[in-house]
């Protein structure tokens, strides 16, 4: 007989979950647009162990989007790049307007992960 691998994300394994697999577990549930207690049920999760990690993490429920900005007409322009600034607690990141959106994102993440105390 084989025995399944189990992972910490498997119903019933009784392992705790890595902040990873936490995270994974809380994108899923905000992405399928369940209630907690249907996203539970449906996958055998436990519903504390979702609530504690979504309290652990601040988690909202809201899946973080990057969307298009237009500059403003009559903007003033320059010879090189423009650049933004997003704010994340009280961290300002300046970015060309020409960086990778990806990289962004990641960078994002990261100072919203630092701002948490993850």
């Amino acid at each position: 007989m084989e025995r399944k691998a189990r992972t910490a994300v498997e119903p019933g394994s009784g392992r705790r979950w890595t902040e990873a697999e936490a995270r994974a577990a809380l994108a899923e549930l905000a992405q399928s647009r369940e209630s907690v207690a249907a996203f539970t049920q449906s996958r055998g999760y436990s519903a504390q162990r979702i609530r504690y990690w979504k309290k652990r993490l601040g988690e909202t429920g809201a899946v973080p989007a990057f969307v298009s900005v237009p500059w403003p007409a009559g903007a003033p322009t320059s010879s090189g790049p423009r650049s933004l600034e997003i704010l994340v607690g009280s961290v300002t990141l300046r970015v060309r307007e020409d960086l990778d959106v990806e990289h962004v994102a990641r960078l994002v993440e990261a100072l919203a992960s630092r701002a948490r105390g993850c």
